[in-house]
């Protein structure tokens, strides 16, 4: 019965996409337990360009109520098994999961695949331009830059793949290697790689430890040898290849733990490899564990022995370390006491993208909601975010989610882009950088002075702490800041610094000049101004989508607004949708676009002429300009304001 129904749903999908594909492939199949059918479709000319597909594309449908993650897998094989004859990073899913459109979508972006997902209930799909409208809709809503935790798949990971694989590479060899860089550069994500690279292609022996767990840094040295040693010997007992350090408290001595490791080491026939992530929660910058202010170098002290001692044993292990500091890997004492780690564990830094791979990721990711970028684009995004990935991601979600629908695929010019980088770094962009260098400040204080110093930028730095800046991404090569949001981070931050009055004390009872009137009366005018600027966008927006709904085959709101600017205004917005458009428009077009549409807004203001010229009135804008107002003047403003306001109210 199963069968059956996934060919009649195979078969109705056929006839449903017949004006949009061609099917070139046809068959049921299996995987894991679940049952498919899959199609090879080659859209028409048409759905090519809407879609921005070249290769034929994966079509695959079941029955099932629930929908299941394994599906994105199966569609992620097929794809992967057809040697780019299918789109690599899309794929149409036909499903009958109520709740299942959601799923899929943020599954598909897990695997690097966007998935458009075509419920039908009852069977029965979308024919013709109907399907058409749904197809589009459903591929370009999603937000493939949304990727909020670490990646390591293929479709996710730009620009140091080949890096990855060589540190892989050189673990399994026995070597000691770090990796410390800004929050957010991508060192979990890098890591969980290189993680993933040693169990598909080595024979090793992996423990993962995890230093931000409470009960992992709650531990003191003793205790996290002891941990270590106890997870190996477990690996050891049961031939696992991997596992996560298993906390156990220990009340022996250091000593006795250094002991136990170094010989459970001795039992491993492969390379052991020890990776650490967030080491910063087990060094002295760890206020919340003061136990390891002194057991930090009784650690490493001691983790160095064991390491030297399985060598003279002609046993491979290997370490690496991954935080954000590198600061107590890289000074020679520690409380007056030698730091055992200074010379054990190098310095080496996980730095922002380089430029072509920060572009070929906007690139690609763009793609797959209907997003172009021109070259110009492309060094403008990624010169913005300093090539941060993650910084990347987050600042063109915020441009996927200003960009019309309707107008997708879309190729953005840097003109376009430009103000829209503006306005996320004013309001998102910056906090989200602040918090990086705020952290870093935080583990690594000795940076905050030349950071901000480079604020000024004749000031030279130090070759060293200049080279250490620009292994975190706050410098460029050249000494200048490394882009807009890291220099709008740096301002804020800079800002907060508590500021010396240098200005003469004011004698006692001496009383401070009083704001002038006439500075009062320009900081009113301008707040009411600015109040009813806008309320009148939303007035204007709301009366056009109302009469937009309610004139049926009458043009949408956004063409009616666009047709009221001129043209080269008119270019500009094009690409934005409604909303984002309204908080662009300027007074004046506001004014226009009520004056052609008078018939709309006649109930609202009564007279037009009047209309117009309190709205030239308020448009004179005083507060703009240092020159002394005649009162009459300012009686003026008030009244064309209080003319305006009393009109607005009544909506």
């Amino acid at each position: 019965m199963a069968k059956y129904e996934l060919e009649k749903l195979s078969a109705e999908t056929q006839s449903a996409l017949s004006q949009l594909f061609v099917i070139t492939t046809e068959t049921i199949r299996q995987f894991e337990t679940g049952e498919y059918f899959v199609l090879f479709g080659r859209g028409s000319k048409r759905v090519q360009n809407i879609l921005g597909i070249e290769r034929e594309i994966l079509i695959l449908g079941n029955v099932y109520a629930d929908q299941q993650a394994r599906s994105v897998r199966f569609a992620r094989r097929i794809i992967n098994e057809s040697d780019g004859r299918l789109e690599s990073t899309l794929c149409v899913i036909v499903h009958q999961d109520g709740r299942g459109n959601t799923k899929l979508k943020r599954w598909g972006r897990e695997n690097g695949l966007a998935i458009i997902p075509i419920y039908t209930s009852t069977g029965i799909l979308p024919r013709g331009q109907e399907l058409e409208r749904l197809l589009s809709y459903e591929f370009f809503t999603q937000d493939p830059f949304d990727v909020t935790g670490p990646v390591a798949s293929d479709a996710q990971f730009f620009g140091r793949r080949t890096e990855a694989q060589e540190l892989a590479r050189k673990l399994q060899l026995g070597h000691i290697r770090s990796c410390f860089g800004i929050r957010k550069i991508g060192k979990t994500s890098i890591l969980h790689r290189v993680l993933a690279e040693i169990k598909n292609s080595y024979d090793a022996a992996t423990l993962f430890i995890d230093c931000q767990r409470d009960d992992v840094f709650n531990l003191d040295a003793a205790g996290l040898l002891y941990s270590v040693e106890q997870s190996l010997r477990g690996m050891r007992e049961t031939g696992q290849s991997y596992a996560e350090v298993n906390a156990t408290p220990f009340t022996g001595t250091t000593a006795e733990a250094t002991n136990r490791f170094q010989a459970v080491l001795e039992q491993f026939n492969v390379p052991v490899i020890l990776a650490f992530d967030e080491i910063d929660y087990i060094t002295p910058s760890n206020g919340s564990a003061v136990q390891w202010r002194h057991g930090f170098v009784e650690f490493w002290r001691n983790v160095r022995a064991a390491y030297h001692a399985a060598a003279r044993a002609d046993r491979k292990v290997s370490l690496l370390v991954s935080g954000v500091s590198s600061r107590w890997f890289s000074v020679e004492s520690i409380d007056g006491i030698e730091n055992a780690a200074l010379a054990f564990i190098p310095e080496e830094y996980l730095s922002p993208l380089p430029r072509g791979a920060a572009n070929a990721m906007i690139k690609s990711i763009g793609a797959m909601a209907g997003l172009q970028f021109d070259e110009d684009a492309l060094e403008a995004i990624s010169s913005f975010c300093s090539d941060m990935p993650f910084w990347i991601r987050k600042t063109c979600s915020s441009l996927h989610g200003k960009i019309e629908i309707a107008a997708r695929p879309i190729t953005l010019s840097v003109a376009t882009v430009s103000t829209m980088l503006e306005d996320y770094g004013r309001d998102e962009g910056a906090a989200l950088a602040k918090v990086a260098l705020q952290h870093l400040f935080r583990v690594y204080p000795e940076l905050r002075g030349p950071a901000l110093s480079l604020l000024d930028e004749g000031r030279a730095l130090p070759p060293s702490l200049q080279r250490t800046l620009t292994r975190y991404g706050i410098a460029a090569a050249n000494g200048a800041i490394s882009g807009t949001m890291m220099r709008m981070a740096l301002v804020m931050i800079a800002e907060e610094q508590p500021v010396i009055n240098e200005l003469p004390a004011q004698p006692e009872g001496e009383a401070r000049p009083l704001i002038s009137e006439w500075a009062e009366e320009l900081a009113a005018i301008s707040y009411r101004r600015n109040m009813m600027e806008r309320s009148l966008r939303s007035i204007v927006i709301n009366f056009l989508r109302v009469s937009a709904l309610s004139s049926k085959g009458s043009a949408t709101a956004k063409a009616t607004l666009l047709a009221a600017v001129g043209e080269k205004r008119r270019a500009e917005l094009e690409p934005f949708n409604l909303d984002l458009i309204a908080e662009r428009l300027y007074w004046l077009e506001l004014v226009t676009i009520i004056s052609k549409h008078w018939l709309l807004f006649e109930r609202v203001f009564g007279d037009k002429s009047v209309f117009n010229r309190n709205a030239e009135i308020v448009n004179d804008r005083p507060d703009a300009h240092a020159k002394q107002l005649e009162p009459s003047d300012i009686a003026m403003h008030r009244r064309a304001l209080q003319w305006l306001d009393e009109r607005i109210a009544r909506v």
